[in-house]
């Protein structure tokens, strides 16, 4: 995933999701696009971290998802849109003594399966509120361990088992060798997604910045 920073207050960021789905459908890979937006508005994680303020970022996400003609049909059948846009607003605190780094994160949504599977539903038009939560550790100035949980509506339970949405959790190690370079490993549990149960498995990503 692609991301640009700007004077650090401002990033753009571009990522595609693919999803194997031939479990449900043969041949059938769901792929979706995004277009991310965010914001730094007030704080600091580093400069005010002896104090309460955290520091605040708001952001916007646009998705647009090919699903494929026989998926689509279904999601089609179930009023779900093919593109949609989520809104969230971010709050970070670094707690220095006790080496903690603690992110909020409120979500305003209507993806199904984060976009994979369209957005909304006949029963579900509008946005739901939900809430991501991330706790690291911090061993050294570099290197941090974590946990992360993010909460998901489950616009499109009444299509059937296969269409079920569970919440996403993860287990991560992230290190910063320098300023410009940071690795991240994790070990992600995904739930059900289109009829896949127990989707998990490692990830790893590498971000440089300049």
């Amino acid at each position: 995933m692609p991301a640009i920073g700007i004077r650090d207050r401002v990033e753009v960021s571009l990522a595609r999701q693919e999803f194997n789905a031939s479990v449900v459908v043969a041949d059938t890979t769901l792929k979706l696009d995004i277009v991310g937006f965010k914001v730094k508005l007030a704080g600091d994680a580093v400069l005010d971290a002896d104090g309460w303020m955290p520091q605040i970022a708001g952001g916007a996400e646009f998705k647009r998802v090919n699903p494929g003609p026989a998926i689509g049909s279904v999601l089609d059948s179930a009023s779900a849109r093919r593109d949609g846009v989520d809104l969230y607003l971010s709050a970070t605190k670094l707690f220095l003594a006790q080496g903690l780094l603690v992110n909020g994160t409120l979500r305003a949504t209507k993806a199904n399966q984060n976009g994979l599977l369209g957005f909304g539903s006949a029963d579900q038009r509008g946005y739901r509120l939900e809430p991501e939560l991330s706790l690291a550790w911090l061993l050294r100035k570099n290197l941090a361990v974590g946990a992360e949980v993010r909460l998901k509506p489950d616009n499109l339970a009444f299509a059937g088992a296969a269409f079920q949405e569970d919440d996403w959790k993860d287990l991560f190690i992230a290190w910063a060798p320098t300023k410009n370079v940071s690795i991240t490993a994790a070990y992600v549990d995904l739930g059900n997604i289109v009829g896949h149960p127990h989707q998990s498995g490692g990830y790893v990503s590498l971000q440089l910045a300049y």
